[in-house]
């Protein structure tokens, strides 16, 4: 008798999971592509793949060059994943370009041979000669670069010796190399601001010494920098002999 009423308590237990089993199997899977429009069908398909059922037979694929997911599930599955897709495959937000002119100065003690300041600059001059110990600037280099949230500048150059002051030397080249890393833009209401997490200058200055040998020394200064459009910020300045290089970057941004 007790071995009959296990045998019926196992039997009742059991019946469940196979009534469950049984509807797992007979319910049919159906097929839909979704055409991707706008973003990365790799990145939507990750997105939306823990919306799937999960039984044995379901499955999603991608095809990056058609740019389609190809999903094989139930109903209401699908239609979970199509209506996840439909939010998620939006066009992105445009990215504005920005503009930044970058300007290097000379500041000396002593009168520069052929040097000037364009119109623009004279603002920033003034405020400089009331900083520096420096009385008379003239314009090294001024360089454009058009660039992108999340991209970087690199640029270089041959300076002018004689606006330096070099005497010398001035048959070697004196050259200059700038780079700038993680530009990032916030783009308030009023005025846009950039903001770049390294900006690094550096020039190498040929230097005699002695027996006619000539050695380059390298001058420059690494630091973050934020500028809101439209300002002309002075973003650091360093020595070479009796003159100092400043500096200058003035960002745009085209909406």
């Amino acid at each position: 008798m007790k071995r009959l009423i296990a045998l019926l308590a196992m039997t009742l237990l059991a019946a469940p999971l196979l009534a469950e089993d049984e509807y797992n199997t007979v319910r049919e899977f159906r097929n839909k592509v979704f055409a991707i429009q706008n973003r990365d069908a790799r990145t939507i398909a990750a997105s939306v793949k823990l919306l799937g059922s999960g039984f044995k037979g379901a499955d999603l694929s991608v095809n990056q060059e058609l740019r389609t997911i190809t999903v094989r599930d139930f109903p209401e599955n699908l239609a979970a994943m199509e209506d996840a897709i439909k939010r998620l495959d939006q066009p992105a937000a445009p990215v504005p370009d920005m503009q930044l002119r970058i300007s290097v100065l000379i500041g000396s003690k002593t009168p520069l041979p052929n040097a000037s300041i364009p119109e623009e600059l004279a603002p920033v001059v003034k405020q400089l000669e009331t900083t520096l110990r420096y009385a008379h600037y003239g314009l090294m280099t001024t360089t454009v670069h058009r660039t992108k949230v999340g991209t970087g500048i690199e640029g270089s150059g041959v300076a002018e010796p004689t606006l330096l002051g070099v005497k010398a030397e001035q048959s070697r080249p004196i050259f200059y190399t700038y780079h700038l890393r993680g530009i990032t833009l916030n783009t308030p209401a009023d005025r846009a601001s950039i903001a770049i997490d390294n900006f690094a200058f550096s020039m190498r200055v040929p230097l005699d010494v002695g027996n006619g040998s000539i050695q380059y020394q390298s001058v420059g200064f690494e630091t973050p920098v934020a500028v809101k459009e439209g300002e002309k910020v002075v973003i650091g300045t360093t020595t070479m002999f009796d003159k100092a290089l400043i500096v200058v970057v003035t960002a745009t941004v085209n909406r």
